[in-house]
């Protein structure tokens, strides 16, 4: 049971974002191919059609299966391959808004409990790419 998360690890899902569900194709794959009882993140942000969605996955009280040693933290995974290239403002956006309200929800975090997965790793996760210093950046400034 994760009753007080220690910090936030960003992933991404080495995957192109597409126009079905990733999140679908995602659980199914933890759940059939690595045994786990659910998707490993506790969120999953998307494009649908268009429209960017962030996905709920294992309920924020469960312990999460997305960084080995270090699943007291909440895991958020964004779609896409952020080796080949970086997330669109859209995805930025989205990411940047659900991290502010999760530092909200958990008052006792900060920025700096805010992790990459690559930090826990041996990955580029969340991808080379990814506008790390930005992101932070933007998350000590409250989403400016």
């Amino acid at each position: 049971m994760l009753t007080k998360p220690k910090g936030i690890i960003i992933h991404h899902s080495l995957t192109k974002d597409g126009t079905v569900s990733d999140f679908e194709g995602i659980k199914r794959y933890h759940m059939e191919e690595k045994g786990w009882d659910d998707i490993g993140y506790h969120f999953l942000i998307e494009n649908m059609n268009g429209t960017i969605n962030i996905c709920t996955g294992r309920p924020i009280n469960k312990t999460g299966a997305h960084t080995v040693g270090h699943n007291d933290c909440i895991g958020v995974c964004v779609v896409g391959n952020f080796d080949l290239a970086p997330p669109d403002e859209a995805h930025m956006n989205t990411l940047v808004q659900l991290t502010l309200a999760l530092l909200g929800q958990f008052p006792y975090l900060t920025p700096d409990d805010i992790h990459r997965h690559s930090e826990y790793a041996p990955k580029s996760c969340p991808g080379k790419l990814f506008p790390w210093d930005k992101f932070i950046s933007t998350i000590r400034n409250g989403g400016r």
